[in-house]
C-alpha cells in the first residue's frame, strides 16, 4: 500500500514538474518573441532617414513600444534638435512636395524644347480625286482619275531662332522653380525655428515658476508656523497663500500654451497628429553663452545673402526668362531655314505600275509684314523684361534692410544676455535676504512677494535675453538662405 502512495506522489509530482518546463518554455518564447519584435521596430524605425536623428523611448520599463507610420512609439518621449526638427519637415511638407513637381513638370517641358532641334519624321497619305463628272481634270497637273500619294518624310530644322529662345526660356524656367523649391524649403525652416524656440522659451518659463512655486511653497510652511507660534499674523499667512496661488495660475496658463505649442511644433515635423508623453528640445549651446559669441560683420552677411538668398536667385531668374521671352520675340522678324527629305510613291489609276522617288527640298521663311503682331509682343516683353529689373532691385534692397535689422537684434540681444544674468544674481541675493527677513520679522508680506516677483522677473528676463539671442541668430541664416543648424553661430 505505500509503495503504491510513494508511487501515486511521484506520479503526480512528475505531472507538476513537467507542467513547469512546459510554462518556462513558454515563457522564453514568448520573451524572445518580445526581444525580435522589439530590436525588428528599432531597426526598421531607425533604417529611415526621416526618424534617424529622433530619439525614442519608451516611459515604462518592460512596456513595448507601438510603432506607428510616423515612426513614433506610443506613450514614448521624443528628444530632438533643431536641426532634426526641420530636416524631419522638410521630408513631408506640402508645399516642397508641390515645388518638385513643378520641378520634374519645368524638367520635361526642357527636354521637350530640346528636342525641338532633332529631326522630325512623319508619314504623309492622301489621295486625290481630279476629274469631274464630264471626265475633264479638275487641274492642269492632274493626268489620272485619281492620285494616291504616300511619303515617309524627314524635316530637319536648320536654323530657327524662336526654337533656340524657346529652349533657353524653358531652362530659365527650370531654373526659377528649383530656386522657389529652395525658398518653400527656407520658409519651412523658419517656420520651425519659431515654433522651436517659442517652445524653448515657454518650457524655461515654465522651470522658473516651478522653483518659484517650491520656494513659495516653503515659505508658505514657515509662515504658518510662524502664526501658530504667534510670531506673524493671520494676514501674513493669507497673503502668502496669494503669492503661491498666484504662481500656481501663471503655471497653469504657461502648460496649456506649452501644450498648444507642442501640438502645432509636432504637426509641423510629422505632418500629422503625433501624442508622445513628452518632447524634449535640445540646444546644441550653452544656456547663458550667447553674449561671449562675436558676430561677423554686417557687410559679409549681406555679400553672402546676395550670393545665396533664394529670393534673389528667384529674381535673377526671371530676368533671364523675360530676356528669352524678348529674344523670341525678336525671332518672329527674322528668317527661319528648315531643311528635309521624303521617299515614297504617285500612282496614277493603278497600283500596278508605282511612281517611286526621293524628294529632298530646303526651305527659307523671310516674315515680310503682319501688320504690327510682332511689334505688340516685343514691346509687351520688354516692359515684363523692366519690371522684373525694378522688382529684383527691390527684392535685394529688402533683403539688405531685413539683415540690418535683425542684425541689430541679434546684437542687442546679446548686450542684454550680459546685463539680464547681472541682473538675475543680484535679484537671487536679494530674495534669498528678504526671505531670510521676513522670516525674523523684519520684513512683511508685500515686501516678500515684491523681492519675488522681481526675482522670477529677472530670471525670465535672461531667459528671453538668451532665446531671443540664439533665435535672431537663426534668422539671419534664413536672411542669408541658409538652413539653420539650431548651433547659435554664423
Amino acid at each position: 500500500m505505500q509503495k503504491k502512495i510513494s508511487a501515486a506522489v511521484k506520479t503526480v509530482f512528475l505531472f507538476l514538474f513537467l507542467i513547469a518546463v512546459c510554462c518556462s518554455l513558454n515563457y522564453l518564447l514568448s520573451a524572445l518573441n518580445i526581444f525580435n519584435f522589439v530590436k525588428t521596430a528599432y531597426a526598421g524605425t531607425h533604417s529611415n532617414q526621416h526618424y534617424s536623428d529622433i530619439i525614442l523611448k519608451t516611459s515604462e520599463i518592460g512596456k513595448i513600444p507601438y510603432i506607428t507610420k510616423n515612426g513614433i512609439a506610443r506613450g514614448g518621449i521624443i528628444k530632438i534638435t533643431l536641426s532634426q526638427a526641420i530636416k524631419r519637415a522638410l521630408s513631408n511638407q506640402g508645399n516642397i512636395l508641390e515645388a518638385e513637381h513643378i520641378i520634374s513638370e519645368k524638367t520635361d517641358l526642357k527636354k521637350a524644347a530640346d528636342a525641338s532641334l532633332l529631326p522630325d519624321i512623319a508619314v504623309n497619305a492622301g489621295g486625290i480625286w481630279s476629274r469631274t463628272k464630264n471626265g475633264y481634270p479638275v487641274f492642269a497637273s492632274a493626268n489620272g482619275m485619281r492620285e494616291l500619294i504616300s511619303q515617309i518624310s524627314l524635316s530637319v530644322p536648320i536654323f530657327n531662332p524662336k526654337i533656340y529662345g524657346e529652349i533657353s526660356l524653358a531652362g530659365d524656367n527650370l531654373k526659377v522653380a528649383e530656386y522657389r523649391l529652395r525658398l518653400a524649403r527656407l520658409f519651412t525652416a523658419a517656420r520651425i525655428t519659431q515654433y522651436f524656440y517659442g517652445l524653448i522659451l515657454l518650457k524655461d518659463e515654465i522651470k522658473i515658476e516651478r522653483k518659484a512655486l517650491g520656494g513659495a511653497k516653503k515659505i508658505l510652511t514657515a509662515a504658518k508656523i510662524g502664526y501658530k507660534a504667534g510670531s506673524l499674523s493671520r494676514f501674513d499667512v493669507v497673503q502668502t497663500e496669494l503669492m503661491a496661488d498666484g504662481i500656481q495660475t501663471n503655471l497653469k496658463i504657461l502648460k496649456s500654451k506649452v501644450k498648444s505649442f507642442e501640438r502645432m511644433f509636432l504637426m509641423e515635423i510629422f505632418y500629422g497628429s503625433v501624442k508622445p508623453e513628452k518632447l524634449y528640445l535640445n540646444t546644441a549651446a550653452p544656456h547663458p553663452a550667447g553674449f561671449q559669441y562675436r558676430m561677423p560683420p554686417l557687410n559679409n552677411l549681406i555679400s553672402k545673402a546676395i550670393k545665396k538668398q533664394p529670393l534673389i536667385k528667384i529674381a535673377d531668374a526671371e530676368i533671364k526668362s523675360a530676356q528669352s521671352s524678348v529674344s523670341i520675340s525678336n525671332s518672329g522678324r527674322l528668317p527661319d531655314i528648315q531643311g528635309g527629305a521624303a521617299y515614297g510613291e504617285d500612282t496614277v489609276n493603278s497600283f500596278a505600275a508605282p511612281n517611286l522617288g526621293w524628294q529632298f527640298f530646303v526651305m527659307l521663311n523671310i516674315p515680310i509684314y503682319n501688320f504690327g503682331l510682332h511689334k505688340g509682343y516685343i514691346d509687351a516683353a520688354n516692359e515684363r523684361l523692366m519690371a522684373l529689373k525694378s522688382a529684383a532691385a527691390a527684392v535685394k534692397l529688402s533683403v539688405k534692410k531685413r539683415l540690418t535689422i535683425d542684425y541689430g537684434r541679434a546684437s542687442a540681444s546679446k548686450k542684454k544676455i550680459y546685463g539680464a544674468k547681472i541682473l538675475a544674481k543680484k535679484s537671487g541675493e536679494v530674495f534669498k535676504m528678504a526671505k531670510e527677513a521676513y522670516l525674523a520679522g523684519a520684513f512683511n508680506t508685500l515686501e516678500l512677494q515684491e523681492a519675488q516677483n522681481n526675482w522670477i522677473k529677472s530670471r525670465i528676463e535672461l531667459a528671453k535675453a538668451v532665446n531671443a539671442f540664439y533665435l535672431a541668430i537663426s534668422q539671419l541664416d534664413i536672411d542669408m538662405g541658409i538652413i539653420p543648424s539650431g548651433e547659435g553661430k554664423l
